[in-house]
């Protein structure tokens, strides 16, 4: 899962966490102000945490639903044919 939010000086921070059976757990925080408006980069930045945790364990991943994110999840779901997209219900 992936969730992110602008704090008082502007910055874009993406959290991301890992939901398991044996719970939800957070794996870590970026600065990723430059990073969040275009999907290929904004795709780049959450395959790398899908190649960290392991694409084999990952079977759907949860963002915004943005147009970018949309767009990014795209690009994952063809780089991860067995992935898919799941918009947040808060943001739907």
């Amino acid at each position: 899962m992936s969730g992110g939010w602008t704090d008082q000086k502007g910055r874009t921070l993406l959290n991301f966490l890992v939901s398991c059976p044996k719970g939800t757990m957070f794996m870590k925080s970026i600065d990723a102000s430059t990073q969040i408006k275009d999907p290929r980069t904004l795709c780049d930045l959450l395959n790398v945490f899908i190649l960290e945790v392991g694409a084999e364990n990952v079977v759907q991943i949860i963002t915004d639903n943005a147009t970018n994110y949309v767009a990014a999840s795209r690009m994952l779901m063809d780089r991860h044919p067995t992935l898919f997209w799941t918009p947040c219900a808060a943001h739907y």
